[in-house]
């Protein structure tokens, strides 16, 4: 279950890096695909607190589900910015990039630790 859930979110963080690269090259996107996004990083954050339930010796892993909790808290201020047309403020997109990549690689490494 954890590769499955690894993948999933491999697939939300490369969603998150194509958002911030057509932000940053001035393109709107859609409401809409943030909305999808985020539905897509709750339902992986979810799934992973379940799994930290059954096993929740793997340190790495509930590390990482507290840093994902972590930069949803953040992926929500900055949909709010969107929601209300407001420019995304720059520190903020780059700490809830980089959580979600610290995060990312604490799962790696929870992973191939077993």
């Amino acid at each position: 279950m954890l590769l499955a859930l690894l993948i999933l979110i491999l697939l939300v963080a490369l969603a998150g890096a194509t958002l911030a690269a057509l932000g940053l090259r001035g393109r709107r996107v859609p409401l809409r695909v943030s909305v999808l996004h985020g539905v897509a990083a709750i339902t992986a954050i979810v799934l992973l607190v379940m799994h930290d339930l059954r096993f929740p010796h793997n340190m790495p892993v509930n590390a990482a589900t507290a840093l994902f909790i972590l930069t949803a808290t953040g992926g929500l201020l900055l949909f709010g910015f969107r929601a209300a047309r407001q420019p995304l403020p720059g520190l903020m997109v780059v700490l809830h990039a980089g959580f979600a990549m610290v995060a990312v690689a604490l799962m790696i490494f929870g992973y191939v630790r077993g």
